[in-house]
């Protein structure tokens, strides 16, 4: 039961990799900046320490302002799905916490299905937040989709 106040945004996306390529994705540094940050918004840096009570920190630039996203990883549980609170120092008050959790459910031997579901948002906050996950889960479908791509090809040769 949700308290008087308390909004959730939940994103679906079926993926063009198995759980455990997307769930690396979610845990390494490099591959955070390639699809992270909704566009037109850049990853400048992430920071990650993929183990519960582990930190997380993303810092981006959107339209000439610097700002981060940080949290502590919840609930990790390869390949199927991890956790971590979530904060932003843009919000009307960045210490409110929020909770991300994303699960990833195999769809046939090389698709995932990925859940994203942020809750404890503010309701001010709900449809950002509900936009941006939508971005960020198409642009990591694009990015898988072209390794596949670039994958395949090179194997051809």
């Amino acid at each position: 039961m949700t308290s008087p106040g308390v909004a959730t945004a939940i994103v679906e996306r079926l993926l063009p990799a198995p759980p455990d390529e997307v769930f690396g994705e979610w845990i390494d540094p490099d591959a955070l900046l390639e699809w992270m940050c909704p566009r037109p918004a850049r990853c400048l840096k992430a920071e990650v320490e993929p183990w519960v009570g582990g930190r997380l920190r993303i810092d981006i630039e959107e339209a000439g302002k610097q700002f981060y996203v940080f949290g502590t990883y919840t609930d990790l549980d390869r390949p199927t799905r991890l956790g971590f609170t979530w904060s932003c120092s843009t919000w009307p008050d960045p210490t409110l916490t929020s909770y991300v959790l994303v699960t990833l459910v195999p769809r046939g031997a090389d698709q995932t299905l990925m859940t994203i579901t942020h809750s404890a948002l503010t309701p001010d906050l709900t449809d950002q937040h509900l936009r941006g996950w939508r971005l960020i889960a198409g642009q990591l479908s694009a990015v898988l989709e072209q390794r596949h791509v670039e994958g395949n090809s090179g194997a051809a040769h």
